[in-house]
């Protein structure tokens, strides 16, 4: 047995898909969320795009800058420990 990703391009293509799935050929492990802004479809509009930038701007994240500050002084502690 072999798993793979493929990017299907058309409904024809997932339909043949789903018939050899029907038909115990192949299995079909997980539907992708097509909503996801990484995928084509259809365009935003403008205020959908503003609301999805305000969602990641004001999400919880923990900055770059402190992530490279802490792993900075935990590799300077580890270094300190093997000499």
């Amino acid at each position: 047995m072999q798993a793979f990703t493929v990017e299907i391009k058309n409904d024809d293509a997932l339909k043949a898909l789903q018939d050899l799935q029907e038909k115990h050929f192949i299995n079909i492990l997980s539907t992708p969320n097509l909503d996801s802004h990484v995928f084509p479809g259809e365009p935003l509009s403008a205020e959908e795009f503003k609301n999805f930038i305000d969602r990641r701007e004001n999400g919880d994240f923990i900055p770059l800058k402190h992530v490279k500050e802490s792993w900075a002084k935990k590799k300077k502690k580890l270094q300190a420990l093997s000499d």
